[in-house]
């Protein structure tokens, strides 16, 4: 049986032009809500100027190298499993990229700062007014607050869900905040011609009858067959949010000639939700 899938979609002014009210990351985190789409949420600037950093930028890396179909670019570490690292970046890698990460940004959208307020603002506007920052990770730096991502033309997102904090580096995550479920977040920088799009499933990632493929891959044909999806289209400045710790979800292969590029990571509140934290 299907999980009851409910998505919004609302504009930036929509979000931005209301006084503070109940936390719509809030009623995620308490699976009353599946995700949210916000239209508009990154200023044309930032978008332009990323998109164009990150079209011509040769830092990227390869961490799914020799994943037929499913080779993601990053630039930045994630804090999830990968080729290169099946159980997470081990911690002093994850260190360095939180160390570069300030700087990497600035390069990418020539004022990082203005990058980082802009995401802040409407995460924390998500929470209810909440403030949102990266956690700390050690002594000397934050968590860092997004990587970025390119996924070239006939690659995909195998499915998956991302419930991580039993990897070794979350045991640098703040204790204070909520593990009961992972929220992802993303920015689009540039939207594919065709395809790219992210599909997420009425089913939960520990259902104990959930496809699985003899690879130990989920099956998407029989997901698909049983179970309802909510398809997510985005155009660049958009933001979506959505409960990727629970839901299984996937991103269909690139059509065209043109990459899909985005920046995020993933968040959670504290048990109380008075703050907001979200890091790549």
């Amino acid at each position: 049986m299907s999980v009851p899938l409910r998505f919004l979609d609302l504009t930036v002014a929509e979000l931005t032009g209301r006084a503070p009210q109940a936390s719509l990351l809030g009623e995620i985190v308490d699976a009353r809500l599946t995700g949210l789409v916000v239209r508009g949420a990154l200023p044309d600037a930032l978008v332009r100027a990323g998109s164009a950093a990150l079209s011509a930028s040769s830092e990227w890396t390869s961490p799914n190298r020799g994943m037929r179909g499913g080779e993601i670019r990053t630039i930045g570490d994630a804090a999830t499993p990968t080729f290169t690292h099946l159980r997470g970046p081990p911690d002093e890698v994850y260190a360095q990229s939180a160390a570069a990460h300030a700087a990497r940004t600035a390069a990418v959208f020539g004022d990082g700062t203005a990058a980082l307020g802009a995401v802040q603002a409407c995460l924390s506007a998500l929470a209810g007014g909440a403030p949102a920052a990266p956690p700390a990770f050690d002594d000397a730096h934050p968590w860092p607050a997004f990587n970025f991502r390119a996924l070239d033309p006939g690659q995909q997102i195998f499915a998956h869900h991302d419930h991580h904090y039993g990897l070794g580096v979350y045991r640098h995550m703040d204790p204070a905040l909520d593990r009961s479920t992972l929220l992802s977040f993303f920015y689009t920088l540039q939207a594919p011609e065709g395809g790219g799009e992210l599909l997420v499933y009425g089913v939960r990632g520990d259902d104990p009858d959930v496809p699985v493929l003899p690879t130990r891959f989920l099956d998407t044909a029989a997901i698909e067959a049983r179970y309802a999806a909510e398809r997510v289209r985005l155009n660049a400045g958009d933001l979506v949010v959505f409960d990727a710790g629970r839901h299984v979800h996937r991103v269909t292969p690139v059509e065209g000639a043109r990459s899909r590029l985005t920046f995020g990571g993933f968040m959670t509140m504290t048990a109380d939700r008075s703050r907001l934290a979200f890091w790549g």
